[in-house]
């Protein structure tokens, strides 16, 4: 007995099998996989002998037709095929898997006479009924609509997403529908304007949001005939997706809440600091403060940036206001506007009924903290230097310009000049930033900071922590002479780190991080009366300034120009150490 038509087309062959139509199922490679007993009786022969008989041999014309189906993925309808024992219509509909026409479903209705053109309709009925049945059994909208954009047939679903009677619909001009409000877009338009697949978005009058492809059909001299549309409703997926990213920003947002209590802990006295660098910059701080200048801080990640921005909050006469901090570089793109400015109840779907005033708003009569700019997208650096030009506002989805009294303080650990010239960031937006400009140097070119803040973090930490220790002469030597490419926050954390995870009472060099132990001063533990292995000693040296070198400037060409050797010889270093590393 001939193969059973493959399980993948059980659920759409099975319908067939009492067709009066015959209908043939032939595979990209032009075996016919299902054949139905009217197909049998029109090719003369048992149905299921004709299942894996290859589609040439039963019928080369059909085989080619479906070979134009298979290629182009259109469907052909009303073709004309004339066999040894009768002529029929035939329409040839390909069948998807995995986003590919797997399948080439062959459909042979009507009987005709090519004398004298009789059609004999009622088999073709048949046909048409249950390709209507399979239509309305999809779960997407379907449209079908003629070369002149009359509709000619919806289903329900397209019906539902509407919410049009199919009255209102069936027989009228998609031009009018659109001109109606239904839609904000005609897909089938500009499929008979491109002469192309075509998907767009589209809003409906009902308040839906829409994905919608229109394919073309073709007639036989290549004409667009029908466009068959496709919709789906996307409503959902789209309040889904931005309650989520509107999640993420709100817990980005209770981080950075959480990092602001962190930060208030620490008093005024952290900036007392014993370097001549940060003294001056403490200075004008001061100086600026009682002012309503906007400030760019500028400096390296962990360096401070934060508090001193807080700390001229703190002494300007809003000290009383909030002090609301914005994190540039955490806020999703999508959300910015509404998070900055705000939005208005119904603004976009899935916005609050009561609207929800934005970070500006809320830092009337205080300031303003904006992180991290140098992290803003270009599409919102325009929006931002309106809001600084005239310290007005409008909520996203309001027409009510607001008044907003702030002062303003930016700070980035980018060199926005540099950024500027690579054309990343506005020049009137860098010039309206940097009106008095702050610069925190790292933790590593103060060095004699380092000690004061050791003692201030062991104090605090130890406090919080009820733990009471101290750090050896030579655990507090190492930390001394480690460079802190994390700058203050490193050392509160490194501080914290040994205090918790240390054993003893007093803080010991094996307690300490290995870069911390491995940054000591190679000349101090060099063994005069044994002797040391010079070459080593050199290459180790050679290693920690290419590591630091590398760590300032970032890449290994730039390494190379710094420390006047090919990059080649930086390349040759770094991997020799790690393949010692490994071995």
């Amino acid at each position: 007995m001939a193969a059973q038509p493959t399980s993948e087309l059980t659920p759409i062959t099975s319908h067939f099998d009492a067709s009066p139509a015959g209908v043939l199922v032939i595979d990209a490679k032009g075996i016919v996989v299902y054949a139905n007993p009217a197909a049998g009786r029109i090719f003369e022969q048992a149905h299921l002998e004709i299942v894996g008989t290859p589609a040439e041999i039963l019928e080369p014309e059909a085989w080619l037709a479906a070979r134009v189906t298979i290629k182009s993925g259109a469907p052909q309808l009303g073709n004309r095929l004339r066999l040894d024992q009768c002529n029929v219509l035939v329409n040839y509909l390909p069948v998807y898997a995995d986003g590919l026409v797997r399948w080439v479903m062959v459909m042979m209705g009507d009987p005709w006479d090519p004398e004298q053109g009789s059609l004999y309709p009622e088999p073709y009925k048949a046909v048409a009924s249950q390709l209507e049945a399979i239509m309305e059994s999809s779960f997407d909208g379907l449209w079908i609509t003629n070369n002149q954009g009359v509709v000619v047939k919806i289903n329900r679903a397209a019906l539902r997403l509407t919410g049009l009677p199919r009255e209102k619909v069936e027989g009228r001009f998609v031009g009018d529908l659109l001109d109606e409000g239904n839609f904000n877009g005609s897909v089938t338009l500009e499929v008979l304007r491109r002469k192309t697949t075509v998907t767009m978005v589209q809003h409906l009058k009902s308040g839906k949001k829409i994905l919608a492809t229109g394919s073309p059909i073709y007639d036989a001299e290549g004409e667009v005939a029908f466009v068959v549309i496709n919709d789906r409703d996307i409503t959902l997926l789209d309040r889904m997706r931005r309650q989520l990213e509107e999640s993420e920003a709100q817990l980005e947002q209770f981080r950075s809440t959480l990092l602001e209590k962190q930060l208030e802990e620490m008093s005024d006295d952290h900036f007392m600091c014993r370097s001549r660098a940060m003294k001056e910059v403490y200075e004008k701080a001061l100086r600026v403060a009682p002012t309503n200048s906007t400030v760019l801080i500028t400096g390296e990640s962990g360096g401070g940036k934060s508090m001193l921005a807080k700390l001229i909050h703190a002494k300007s006469p809003r000290a009383q206001g909030p002090f609301v901090r914005v994190d540039c570089a955490a806020i999703p793109t999508s959300l910015f506007e509404s998070e900055l400015f705000g939005y208005e109840r119904g603004a976009f779907t899935g916005a609050s009924s009561r609207g929800k005033p934005g970070l500006v708003e809320l830092a009337n009569q205080g300031t303003l903290f904006l992180d991290e700019i140098g992290e803003l997208p270009p599409e919102h650096q325009v929006k931002l230097l309106r809001f600084l030009e005239a310290r007005r506002m409008i909520r996203v989805g309001g027409s009510v310009e607001k008044e907003i009294d702030t002062r303003v303080i930016a700070a980035t650990n980018k060199d926005l000049a540099a950024e500027v010239e690579a054309k990343r960031f506005r020049h009137d937006l860098f010039y309206r930033f940097n009106v008095v400009p702050l610069f925190v140097p790292p933790l590593r070119e103060r060095p004699s900071d380092i000690l004061y803040l050791l003692d201030f973090f062991l104090k605090r930490i130890g406090e919080d922590n009820q733990i009471h220790k101290q750090l050896g002469p030579e655990a507090r030597t190492l930390m001394l002479n480690y460079s802190y490419p994390g700058n203050v926050r490193e050392l509160e954390n490194i501080v914290e780190r040994v205090l918790i995870l240390s054993p003893g009472e007093e803080v010991r060099p094996e307690d300490l991080p290995a870069e911390v132990r491995k940054a000591q001063d190679h000349s101090q533990d060099l063994d005069w009366e044994q002797g040391f292995d010079l070459r080593q000693r050199l290459r180790d040296l050679e290693l920690d300034w290419i590591r630091e070198a590398l760590r300032r400037l970032g890449t290994q060409r730039k390494v190379a120009q710094h420390l006047r050797v090919s990059q080649s010889t930086i390349a040759r270093r770094l991997q020799e150490e790690e393949d010692s590393t490994i071995h």
